[in-house]
């Protein structure tokens, strides 16, 4: 093997599993051309435009005569003297290129592709401070916005094809030494167990890869922000991107995620932690608040004060549904509207508001559908179950299990369900990892993170039970 073809396999190797590493060889008479570019992330147009033409027109016009470096058209050239400057050059996003007989180890071509940012910021992630910026609908692009924010060889990408009719590329993102191999191992493992005919979008993939067929608390994360897919793959995350989705998916999924805001690392610690507990009780309040209000007023009033139960008793004068059946009633109104404000067009948003309002305001208790009392249980219990997206809906059918148990069994039924609900989350796991960590079990460098956090200097350590060991956030295991 020649210089220029060890040379070339060397850096090769460098960027071993990146399949969106692309190489383009060619021949201009006897010299040999090799051009390295991360797809995406480099413009192929630029590349043929700055190098591959200009250098096929000078060994028209000179032959054998002619200089690489002088030839290409691009007015960010540079020389590299090593496969170091080399790597870096293309992780920012420039072409590298090697040629037969040069005295140096290779040329940096500027040709990264400068398109700015989507054109929509993500609805469902919306932030005052960070980067207006979402994921798209080609899943290319999606790697490349994420390879614009970690500039390491190590960052690696996996690709594959799902769906035996669609055949919809799928990619897996992980940092290499930071992942653990097994939980790449079983990510790669079960979307090639993936058994459907079409794919089109990403969340039928998270359906097929869930821990659980039928888990009522997620256990596959998903964003629209490439800023905060990209720190969660410094902490040992797989991403999943699914072509013609612009959400991507993460994995392990912990409880903890719920509650943390990408905005929250941009804020002071101290009122970054004061809205995570805000967050933890607004989620308390959402399932078990309607739960311990139906329990206590329909099996255990002794435990109300006498003046509050003239107040609640008064406010329900002339309705002849008991309380329990009231509040389910009262929910199942207020998920109706819900649901028809959300599949409802735009220009007809605010007709269904007003509907809504007038159905659970003050016309539902001038006409005897519900007391006033039960109408502001659910109002505080619904708005708060809005503070925290991702358990939105989970948090609904567990509100209503607790209501259906408080309603027959008192407070019995409720300890009941509660007791349950947290043995359940507690016995479950997300791809090996445990779903309440760092809580239970407890970790000690996880607790920086949640439920106060810490200030992001101290958090230097990325989280154990993803990594399975303590390693440094620069990805250096650190030593004991």
């Amino acid at each position: 093997m020649d210089i220029y073809e060890s040379k070339k396999e060397e850096f090769r190797q460098r960027f071993e599993k990146m399949s969106d590493l692309s190489v383009r060889e060619f021949c201009c008479g006897r010299l040999r051309i090799c051009i390295f570019y991360i797809s995406n992330f480099c413009s192929k147009n630029m590349i043929a435009e700055q190098i591959i033409n200009p250098l096929s027109a000078a060994y028209g016009r000179e032959g054998n005569a002619f200089s690489v470096e002088s030839s290409i058209a691009s007015a960010s050239l540079s020389i590299l003297g090593s496969g170091d400057e080399a790597e870096e050059s293309l992780l920012a996003g420039s072409a590298v290129l090697m040629y037969d007989g040069s005295p140096r180890y290779a040329l940096s071509v500027g040709t990264k592709n400068e398109e700015g940012r989507s054109g929509n910021e993500p609805d469902t992630e919306n932030v005052i401070r960070g980067p207006h910026e979402g994921f798209t609908e080609n899943g290319e692009s999606n790697a490349m916005l994420i390879r614009r924010r970690l500039h390491t060889a190590k960052l690696k990408k996996l690709n594959f094809s799902v769906g035996t009719l669609s055949k919809t590329d799928v990619s897996i993102m992980y940092i290499e030494g930071i992942a653990r191999e097994k939980l790449v191992f079983e990510v790669v493992r079960r979307i090639k167990n993936t058994d459907v005919a079409t794919v089109t979008d990403s969340g039928m993939i998270e359906l097929c890869i869930q821990d659980g067929k039928y888990a009522l608390f997620p256990t596959v994360g998903n964003s629209e922000r490439p800023d905060k897919v990209a720190a969660k793959l410094t902490e040992g995350r797989v991403a999943i991107i699914v072509d013609g989705s612009p959400v991507v998916l993460t994995v392990p999924y912990l409880f903890c995620e719920g509650f943390q805001v990408t905005e929250d690392y941009a804020k002071s610690p101290w009122y970054a932690g004061f809205v995570r507990i805000l967050r933890l009780a607004a989620m308390a309040i959402s399932v078990w608040l309607p739960a311990v209000f139906t329990a206590i007023l329909t099996h255990h009033e002794y435990m109300v004060p006498p003046a509050t139960l003239n107040v609640i008793s008064e406010s329900r004068k002339g309705l002849a549904t008991p309380i329990f059946s009231e509040v389910i009633i009262v929910f199942l109104l207020f998920e109706l509207v819900r649901e028809v404000g959300l599949r409802m067009p735009k220009a007809v948003g605010s007709a269904v508001g007003i509907v809504g309002a007038l159905l659970l305001g003050d016309s539902a208790i001038e006409a005897g559908i519900a007391s006033s009392s039960v109408l502001i249980i659910v109002a505080l219990a619904a708005l708060c179950n809005f503070i925290i997206p991702p358990y939105m809906n989970p948090s609904v059918i567990y509100r209503f299990i607790m209501v259906l148990l408080a309603g027959f069994f008192g407070l019995y039924g409720f300890f009941i369900g509660f007791v349950c609900g947290v043995l359940a989350l507690a016995g479950k796991s997300s791809f090996g990892t445990p779903y309440l960590s760092p809580i239970a079990p407890i970790s000690p460098e996880g607790m920086k993170d949640f439920p106060i956090m810490t200030s992001v200097s101290q958090m230097k350590i990325a989280p154990v039970s993803i990594t399975g060991k303590r390693i440094k956030r620069t990805g250096k295991e650190k030593e004991k």
